[in-house]
């Protein structure tokens, strides 16, 4: 082989192989602008995006105007991995509501099977009407949450006149694939025949839609498929629960200083109910911080 022949392969070789760690190079770029972004503008305000092209020329030059976050830790695409088909009593579609079968009783109304704290079943009748979910005592007990009368309350209107019942936090309250954590509930002595009420503490976290034809509460996210969400739920939802429970603490703080002006028996009660919420609030910050929510969610 003559040595003109020799060093035209060993050219091509190392062309080659210049190719190849070109090629490597562009596809560890492609990987490392891959992820979520934000940016700080001119009045403060940050921004999200997982397109570092639609961050604005004059950030992207700045070495301190982007920042990129790891989307396992905090911000993701809320829409999940197909599942597997689950049993009843809910069942998961393509995109992903959650369809409860409806038990019908009488008076055109409807129980749910539910769990609470991942272990107590309770088969509860939906209504749209009530504020919390509500449990019997003895579904109360089961939870190991009685007795209840040192703990926070909270005044009803019932047929017989106005009623305090005790107030409880639920660590978990799930409907089929359906689950949402925290969630307030009362408990009322008075209900018969049923566990309870599906009241809107729970439901409230969802859109959701009840077939009566076909005997079906359809259950949606909150969010929209593509929307940035935080340990599955989008900012908005994130900040509207901070502005409830802020809203409810100063409202419930003033309706316990009344009591007390008052020398009421049951403003000890409310002002454990005060107490209950800053309670709920303390750990939806330590809830935020984990998935680590941007701060202008938290107010």
């Amino acid at each position: 082989m003559s040595a003109r022949l020799k060093l035209n392969r060993v050219s091509l070789v190392v062309r080659l192989a210049l190719v190849l760690f070109v090629v490597s190079c562009v596809a560890q770029v492609v990987n490392s602008l891959a992820g979520v972004f934000s940016y700080r503008d001119d009045t403060g305000a940050i921004h999200f995006t997982d397109d570092l092209s639609k961050i604005p020329k004059q950030y992207r030059e700045s070495e301190k105007g982007v920042r990129k976050h790891r989307e396992g830790r905090g911000a993701y695409r809320s829409t999940p991995a197909p599942s597997a088909p689950l049993e009843l009593p809910g069942l998961v579609s393509q995109n992903q509501e959650i369809q409860i079968p409806l038990i019908p009783i009488s008076g055109g109304n409807f129980l749910v099977d539910t769990v609470l704290n991942g272990r107590v079943k309770a088969r509860l009748m939906l209504d749209t009407g009530a504020s919390l979910i509500t449990l019997t005592e003895e579904i109360g007990r089961q939870l190991g949450i009685s007795p209840y009368s040192d703990s926070a309350m909270l005044p009803f209107s019932t047929a017989g006149g106005e009623e305090w019942m005790p107030l409880v936090a639920l660590e978990t309250v799930a409907l089929g694939a359906a689950e949402t954590r925290l969630v307030e509930a009362s408990i009322n002595s008075h209900i018969k025949g049923i566990d309870g009420l599906m009241g809107m503490s729970f439901l409230g976290d969802f859109r959701f839609e009840i077939d009566r034809t076909n005997k079906r509460l359809t259950l949606r996210p909150p969010q929209d498929p593509n929307e940035l969400a935080w340990d599955g739920k989008s900012g908005n939802w994130w900040k509207s629960r901070f502005e409830h429970y802020d809203s409810t603490i100063k409202n419930y703080s003033t309706q316990a200083g009344f009591l007390q002006r008052r020398g009421h028996e049951k403003a000890p009660n409310m002002q454990k109910t005060v107490d209950f919420y800053k309670n709920l609030h303390q750990k939806l910050l330590t809830r935020a911080s984990i998935s680590g929510l941007p701060d202008r969610f938290r107010h």
